[in-house]
């Protein structure tokens, strides 16, 4: 019984800990780092240091402190504050993403290739 149970626990961590985690994986430019959110349902702050982010989360509530290079959204129902940012590429569909400043100029580029998504610069 005790194996079992232990046996659940341990699938419990693995799967929470999946669901949360915040890759940092390699451009494939080699210029710099992007900063991948995956999960679900997330309430996370993320550092862009100039970095590219892609989310790929659904749900979720993020908040993206310092200078984003280009921010990516690949998930669905998102909502996203953006201290600095250059471009805003919006993949899926129901995103709010708010930005306060532009990187250059007095607006983000932004790509919009679905619906219901809406980007607003914020104070």
């Amino acid at each position: 019984m005790s194996k079992v149970v232990l046996s659940l626990a341990m699938l419990f961590v693995s799967c929470y800990w999946n669901a949360v985690k915040v890759d940092v994986t390699a451009n494939p430019t080699g210029s710099a780092e992007d900063i991948v959110i995956n999960g679900h349902d997330l309430r996370k702050t993320v550092n862009c240091n100039g970095n590219n982010v892609v989310v790929d989360a659904n749900d979720s509530v993020l908040t993206l402190k310092g200078e984003c290079n280009e921010v990516q959204v690949n998930g669905s129902s998102n909502t996203i504050t953006i201290d600095v940012v250059a471009s805003i590429l919006l993949n899926s569909a129901d995103n709010t993403v708010r930005w306060k400043k532009a990187a250059k100029g007095d607006k983000p580029k932004v790509v919009n290739r679905s619906t219901g998504n809406k980007v607003e610069q914020v104070k």
